[in-house]
């Protein structure tokens, strides 16, 4: 117990210390008022991470599929070094999917998308706001599917095949920002909200496969936190929030062979964003 008190004791003390420090070095106080309108805008620049959770249907591996066409066509390029035609050709099977988020040539750097977007910003309270911010977005998603290609002349082929179009995105975010009390020129905050998203994916460059295709319209469930710091002339956040999607985002309207093993799949993203308002 005594031991107990001196810990605590000297916890309070130090915490004296640093108060006393800290109201020694207090600084300026910028946009004292700017809390305090009604409403204000800004813009918003980002960095993204998209990716997918992948439902399988059950027993995928072992469905058999017999159409030359579902297959990507440069499963009979050079670039496999294989000689795959349709005379020759059997049947498939898909043996599995991963998620392959990793740049090739240099496999420690994750792919990375932009987000750039408007802030209206409406006060509803002392510490609570309602934030709409309307966000282009532009990513990029991979997928690598092991296949089993079986020929006419009993020969077994496996080959990886890869599917990683760009997405982009337009965003209308919907968030409430409960704000701490600032200290000094800095305040933190927690953001959570929904956002709706209308998708518009195309082709890589020379591309010249189908790939999985998103349902158009797709919904998250989003939430974050950030700092706010002040200066004479605005402000500026640094933010870091979460997208969890709400719906199957995997199109009704499937024809290659991407489709064939999933049930559905579900968005998830990562955001880093710095804020001007």
């Amino acid at each position: 117990m005594k031991k107990t008190i001196k810990i605590a004791f000297l916890f309070i003390l130090a915490m004296a210390c640093v108060t006393g420090v800290q109201a020694q070095g207090r600084k300026i106080i910028y946009l004292q008022n700017y809390d305090k309108a009604p409403y204000h805008f800004g813009f918003m620049l980002g960095a993204n991470f998209l990716d997918y959770n992948l439902i399988m249907k059950e027993d995928y591996q072992n469905h058999v599929y017999t159409n030359f066409q579902d297959l990507p066509t440069s499963v009979g390029s050079s670039n496999y070094g294989l000689a795959i035609s349709e005379e020759n050709f059997q049947s498939y099977q898909i043996i599995n999917v991963e998620r392959d988020t990793l740049n090739r040539l240099m496999r420690s750097i994750p792919r990375i998308g932009f987000s750039i977007g408007l802030i209206g910003d409406l006060r509803l309270g002392e510490y609570i706001n309602l934030r709409f911010t309307p966000t282009f977005s532009l990513s990029e998603i991979n997928y690598r599917y092991t296949l089993q290609i079986n020929q006419t002349d009993g020969k077994k082929i496996m080959t990886a095949g890869s599917h990683n179009p760009y997405l982009s995105c337009l965003e209308f975010p919907l968030h409430l920002k409960y704000r701490s009390k600032r200290y000094n020129n800095v305040a933190a905050y927690l953001i959570t909200g929904v956002n709706p998203k209308l998708y518009f994916s195309f082709k890589k460059k020379n591309q010249n496969f189908n790939w999985l295709k998103n349902k158009t319209g797709d919904l998250a469930l989003e939430f974050g936190g950030g700092f706010d710091f002040y200066n004479q002339w605005f402000k500026m956040g640094l933010e870091a929030k979460f997208g969890f999607g709400l719906l199957n985002a995997l199109s009704d309207d499937q024809v290659y062979f991407y489709a064939h093993p999933l049930n559905s799949m579900k968005n998830k993203q990562f955001q880093i964003s710095v804020t001007v308002e």
